[in-house]
């Protein structure tokens, strides 16, 4: 073979490799579309991830917060009496307990129950007053934790009475006369005075509707005389007619004749009791 021959041989060798070469090039770099295209799916993954993280957190905070903190303390009125009222507290746990009260709100005045306990009751002493009260129970662990029921409203058992005089008839043997009455702080001038015998009547009417001290079984009807024979003075009299009630919610008619200074009062009363 000649030089040149060989020479010829050498190069198409060469230009054979060199084309191998690029051809593997070409299949290198044909997948970048596809990696490309796929971006999109890799960038959306966290944004669902972050929204859902919260959601636990919060879910976790409540529910410890209402489950382990606070006293249940829970009042209720276990009685009205004439004197006062009973109340009563039932606690989630010992504590020491007041029953705070007042007029148009649950605060001003404090009466303690015994303890430290999960229950107790107390009576608040009213004997005086008429009026509706505020009360709740406030209760305070060893810890110093404190729960606080509900507000009450209530009042001492009223008994109120209503005396009607039905009849009044006043015998004048001579001279003139007249009577007043009266009942519970009122008091009436039915008759007189200076009115001519034999007799007068009065027209039937009533004391007003009263309510009775705690304890109260009675009150007096005060009759006042007045009786004038010329040419004497007028002489006058206070006769206290004792007068007992009845039981609650009854009622009781009583007759009875009074005399003093010469002259004669004929009664018939009714007494109504009412308790609320």
């Amino acid at each position: 073979m000649s030089r040149r021959a060989l020479i010829t041989l050498v190069v198409l060798a060469v230009l054979a490799t060199a084309g191998g070469v690029a051809g593997g090039l070409l299949l290198a770099r044909a997948p970048e579309p596809a990696t490309a295209a796929a971006a999109p799916t890799t960038t959306t993954a966290p944004v669902t991830t972050d929204t859902l993280e919260p959601a636990p957190s919060s879910s976790t905070t409540s529910s410890s917060t209402s489950t382990t903190t606070g006293i249940s303390v829970q009042a209720r009125l276990v009685r009205r009496l004439e004197d006062g009222l009973v109340v009563r507290y039932d606690a989630s746990q010992p504590v020491t307990a007041v029953l705070a009260w007042g007029f148009g709100g649950p605060s001003g005045n404090e009466a303690p129950f015994p303890g430290p306990s999960a229950q107790g009751s107390v009576k608040l002493t009213l004997a005086k007053t008429t009026r509706a009260i505020s009360m709740r129970v406030i209760g305070r662990s060893a810890d110093g934790r404190e729960g606080v029921s509900g507000t009450l409203t209530a009042r001492r058992l009223v008994r109120r009475v209503v005396l009607e005089v039905r009849s009044l008839l006043l015998d004048i043997p001579n001279g003139t006369a007249g009577i007043a009455t009266g009942f519970l702080g009122t008091t009436s001038t039915p008759l007189g005075p200076g009115l001519p015998g034999p007799t007068a009547a009065s027209e039937p009417y009533a004391f007003p509707s009263v309510a009775l001290a705690a304890g109260a079984s009675g009150s007096p009807l005060a009759l006042r005389f007045f009786h004038q024979v010329q040419p004497n003075p007028q002489r006058t009299r206070v006769v206290n007619l004792a007068i007992s009630y009845p039981g609650p919610g009854s009622s009781v008619i009583l007759n009875r004749d009074v005399t003093a200074i010469g002259i004669t009062v004929h009664l018939r009363l009714r007494l109504t009791v009412t308790r609320s």
